[in-house]
């Protein structure tokens, strides 16, 4: 009995020394000045970024497009269309340079056909007074332009395919051929690109362009001058090589 009153004694001392040397070393742990200026150095709200590189490559690449779209705006009796090709070279793929050029279509809008009508009809009436519009049709235009992508992603499509996207802005100058002559052209405008594979891509652009005209009417008098300006929406299908 005696034995195993000390036995109990001694575990009880150990069970105390224990105790006391692990809250000791907590203790020391909360007093190392070093191990608490380290961590109050982290700072909690720090963020990683994790940005995916593009699946696409398009340093130093040429991209040539097809493309047909629509003019807004301009001639108010006037309605066109655009078919044209494109060329983009990709120094990185943050900028590239290029080239637009444009087939013009031309033809007259509710409105013109109504007006011209009634024109027709005045002068067969024996109205010589009365003025028939003046128009101005635009035959083709070429434009040098850069580009420049600051944003970009991935998306998927039919949840099949992951394509990437870049979304651009682009501004450039050229000329564009009227049927009184050609004048100098102006465009800014934003775009949005796809990159479907290593080799096809599709792109829609709206951009604005600006020009002067010179309208004429059916008697062949020409008026003064005046300022155009278009809303542009094309979209491309295209090939990297």
């Amino acid at each position: 009995m005696k034995h195993l009153t000390l036995i109990f004694m001694a575990l009880l001392s150990l069970n105390v020394w224990a105790k006391e040397n692990l809250s000791g070393k907590m203790d020391a742990l909360g007093a190392n000045r070093e191990l608490m200026r380290k961590a109050k150095a982290i700072d909690p709200n720090n963020k990683v970024r994790v940005v995916q590189a593009r699946e696409v490559s398009r340093t130093m690449r040429l991209e040539l497009g097809l493309d047909y779209g629509m003019a807004l705006g301009g001639d108010p009796y006037v309605s066109s269309s655009v078919l044209g090709g494109k060329f983009d070279f990709h120094l990185t793929p943050r900028w590239s340079v290029g080239a637009r050029y444009h087939d013009i279509s031309n033809s007259l809008n509710s409105e013109g056909k109504s007006v011209f009508n009634d024109a027709r009809s005045r002068r067969a009436a024996g109205d010589t007074n009365f003025r028939s519009p003046a128009v101005a049709y635009a035959d083709s235009s070429w434009l040098g332009v850069i580009n420049w992508y600051p944003i970009y992603g991935k998306m998927s499509l039919f949840d099949s395919v992951i394509s990437q996207f870049d979304l651009y802005l682009l501004g450039g100058a050229g000329q564009i051929q009227l049927d009184t002559g050609s004048t100098p052209l102006y465009t800014a405008g934003v775009g949005a690109g796809i990159w479907l594979t290593q080799h096809i891509s599709t792109r829609l652009e709206a951009r604005w362009q600006g020009y002067k005209d010179q309208p004429g009417r059916e008697d062949g008098v020409r008026e003064s001058a005046r300022d155009i300006n278009q809303t542009m929406i094309t979209a491309t299908v295209g090939f990297l090589l």
